[in-house]
């Protein structure tokens, strides 16, 4: 594939910054804050929101302050992702489906609807856009055979909307607004290819088809779980989509949990917590395998969280004292027997 040189390629982002946003969050980086200038955010799998500043000059200048990196963003992005910077031109241009310096085809399905959504932007940054369910229409309302795999019931399937774009074979998880439980502030598309054919075409596993949305102002599946806070005492905040499906799978469609979008939790994430949980409702982290073992992370990250917290929760974390998770499992990824153990035994903070 030609792809644009360079500076034709920043140009291009610049025309639009909300491209910077996609393509920082297809990378990894989340926390995205636009400020006076320059676009601020986190590091995959870090907490600080601050630690990378991307400037909106025409070099796109990026510091990335942790690991005393300073150049522009797709120096950034290759050091982060470890792509040469070849391989960093075809990743960026291959999101927005450039070629021969010029616009192919886009990854993204819903063009009007997001040039709407980007005109139209909020200028309150704590709040989403919200859409009225019907945009779901876009997408066959089936999932995926390989949830079904996986122990997701197709019946929980039908709770959460789970939907399928077969035009890009994406998985569509839609993110209902924390509050107002019937609108439709994101739409998050996983990619059915396997790991081979992401790599060789580098095609994004992931694809937020509502641009600005803001995963830090939400939780995917409270809408669904705060009816059963009161009788669970708990809420359990996982990483992903697809375990809050599954412990809905196993409690017969009455879950409790959440997901984050990572292990990062915002501080918007935790006071809307506090005010909207029982006061007794025990917060469990229950991150995935990596997350555990990361010596980066490890009980100091759980316990800056549990801090969030304290002392209005009580705060735990799944630990795998017994070493019984895959290097990249999440908690529940091995059944039902497996996760009652794993939640009998974790580790108060």
């Amino acid at each position: 594939m030609d792809i644009l040189d360079s500076k034709e390629l920043k140009e291009y982002l610049l025309e639009d910054v909300d491209r910077i946003d996609v393509v920082l969050e297809n990378a990894g980086f989340h926390d995205i804050q636009h400020l006076d200038g320059e676009v601020r955010c986190a590091l995959p799998e870090r907490n600080n929101r601050s630690s990378v500043s991307v400037k909106l000059n025409h070099n796109l200048s990026t510091a990335i302050y942790s690991k005393n990196y300073y150049g522009d963003l797709f120096g950034a992005l290759g050091e982060t992702l470890d792509m040469s910077f070849k391989e960093t031109l075809v990743y960026v241009s291959s999101l927005f489906g450039l070629s021969n310096g010029k616009y192919v085809a886009s990854e993204n399905p819903l063009n009007d609807l997001l040039a709407f959504t980007s005109s139209n932007r909020n200028s309150d940054n704590s709040s989403n856009k919200q859409f009225d369910k019907e945009i779901l229409n876009n997408f066959i309302p089936l999932p995926h055979e390989t949830l079904f795999y996986e122990g997701i019931s197709p019946d929980v399937c039908r709770l959460f909307n789970v939907c399928f774009d077969p035009e890009k074979s994406r998985i569509i998880f839609p993110h209902f607004d924390w509050e107002n439980d019937d609108k439709v502030v994101g739409i998050k598309g996983r990619t059915t290819f396997d790991k081979e054919i992401i790599e060789d075409l580098n095609i994004p596993k992931y694809w937020n088809y509502i641009k600005g949305y803001k995963k830090t102002h939400n939780l995917y599946g409270f809408n669904l779980s705060r009816d059963n806070l009161e009788k669970s005492k708990m809420i359990i905040l996982f990483e992903a989509e697809k375990s809050v499906l599954k412990q809905f799978t196993i409690t017969k469609g009455e879950g409790y949990s959440v997901a984050l979008g990572g292990h990062s939790i915002s501080e918007e994430q935790v006071e809307f917590i506090l005010k909207n949980t029982p006061g007794d409702c025990e917060v469990v982290l229950a991150f995935d395998k990596d997350v555990i073992t990361d010596p980066d992370f490890g009980e100091e990250g759980f316990k800056e969280i549990a801090n969030k917290f304290k002392p209005f929760r009580k705060v735990s974390y799944i630990c795998d004292k017994y070493n019984v998770l895959g290097e990249k499992d999440s908690p529940i990824d091995k059944g039902i027997k497996l996760w009652n153990v794993l939640l009998d035994f974790r580790k108060e903070l």
